[in-house]
């Protein structure tokens, strides 16, 4: 018999050959293959905000009196907006009418009595892709010196905001170009400063004078509302209408008054009139009877 201790284990092999356990290896792990993550489609620019100005359209209109020194300005402003399927945009215009100084309307001429693209306005548009607003024109928000100062550019941020923040809370504002100075020096310059801060904007500065730069939010929803109402007053249609119908009822009372004291006047000189024929006849009769007197006297001597 064999020694049992020099056998050694045969395995067959596929070809029906033996192998040792010594040449058996073990079958190689298997792998899971993983399917790659598709690359992200990068976000299309941003719509122009020229092409997205020219597909808007007109849809409020409201009566303005701003208060320079007490004397009202009367002007319009517009709201327009227009929607494509990557861009919203929102624009509001101002236009001066009139100023009022007593009684007395002056019309008002040059480029603030006219309807104008990228001055006398503000606009905002805004991305979905990247939900992402931009605060326009890009140029800067620009008012004509007559209306400038007067607190009508508060009024503009304020119903921007306010349309922002009822449809796009949570998107972020870009940062956008500061809007030029009412006018050169420090102090507008810090009255721009001041006014875009009280609506909650962040700014980053070009220069340490802090004369240009830009200003951005990181959510809309965190900027704030509101302008000066003594300084620029909504006229409602209601109040306007009650206003014309009170003066027209105080015209008409002064038409009135003034008819009575002209039929007055006219009654007045028409008993002047009689008066005065009344003089004249019996002056002309005194003068009758003196002369005939003064003849019969002369013809007796």
């Amino acid at each position: 018999m064999a020694n049992s201790v020099g056998l050694r284990r045969q395995h067959p092999t596929p070809n029906g050959q033996n192998m040792t356990s010594k040449n058996l290896k073990p079958p190689p792990p298997k792998v899971e293959k993983t399917v790659a993550e598709p690359e992200a489609l990068p976000l299309p620019p941003p719509e122009d905000e020229t092409h997205l100005a020219k597909r808007s359209s007109t849809h409020a209109e409201q009566l303005l009196a701003l208060m320079d020194d007490g004397i009202p300005i009367y002007l319009f402003s517009r709201i327009s907006s227009g929607h494509t399927f990557q861009s919203d945009f929102f624009r509001i215009q101002f236009m001066t009418f009139a100023r009022v100084e007593g009684s007395t309307w002056l019309s008002l001429h040059g480029e603030a009595s006219e309807w104008m693209n990228t001055r006398n306005c503000l606009q905002i548009s805004v991305d979905h892709p990247s939900r992402s607003i931009s605060f326009g024109p890009k140029s800067g928000v620009n008012f004509s010196p007559e209306i400038s100062g007067r607190g009508l550019s508060g009024y503009a941020y304020s119903k921007a905001i306010d349309w922002l923040i009822q449809r796009y809370p949570e998107y972020r504002v870009l940062p956008s170009v500061m809007p030029a100075a009412d006018q050169e020096g420090e102090d507008a310059r810090n009255r721009r400063n001041k006014l875009l801060a009280a609506h909650g904007f962040d700014f980053e500065w070009e220069d340490s004078t802090q004369v240009h730069g830009r200003y951005y939010k990181a959510k809309a929803r965190q900027l704030i509302s509101g302008w000066e109402t003594d300084k620029v007053s909504e006229i409602s249609l209601n109040n306007l209408l009650s206003t014309l119908s009170r003066q027209d009822e105080e015209r008409a009372e002064l038409e009135h008054k003034l008819h009575s004291v002209q039929s007055q006047e006219r009654a007045l000189e028409i008993s002047l009139q009689k008066e005065k024929q009344t003089n004249l006849i019996l002056t002309g009769v005194t003068c009758f009877v003196l002369i005939f007197g003064l003849v019969r006297a002369l013809s007796l001597f």
